[in-house]
């Protein structure tokens, strides 16, 4: 079977629109499915989580915004528990981390990561359980 090139096209499409465009070799979609022209890309030049931290940044704060993460899971996760611990801020920065980085820390804390449809809630509480038996 030969791919077609797809023509997104105002429906309706007139009968000879629709002649002229099959004839061309096309497959006709509606415009409103066209994908998004002038999407804004995430700049591959930023930091990484150790120099974003290095440069006085929270971790929990990373990637920075419009910058696309330059460091693992396991990495951020790593920074953040640095930073909770020398900030002597135990386990209330757990709230600030997203659901990612919380599979990850505990991915990274246990060997094993959690199920990926565990809720917020069970990840903030293993994460805690986690933090104070530290």
């Amino acid at each position: 079977m030969t791919e077609k090139s797809i023509a997104y096209e105002p429906h309706p499409v007139s009968p000879e629109r629709k002649a002229e465009l099959v004839a061309a070799g096309f497959k006709i979609v509606d415009a409103v499915y066209a994908p998004k022209v002038g999407t804004v890309a995430l700049r591959e030049d930023g930091p990484t989580v150790e120099e974003f931290v290095a440069a006085g940044y929270l971790a929990a704060n990373y990637p920075p915004s419009g910058y696309a993460s330059r460091s693992t899971p396991d990495e951020i996760a790593a920074a953040i528990a640095a930073q909770a611990g020398a900030n002597g801020s135990g386990t209330d920065t757990s709230i600030h981390l997203s659901d990612e980085q919380l599979h990850a820390a505990i991915k990274a804390a246990t060997g094993k990561a959690p199920h990926p449809k565990t809720g917020r809630d069970k990840l903030l509480a293993h994460y805690n359980a986690l933090k104070a038996a530290e």
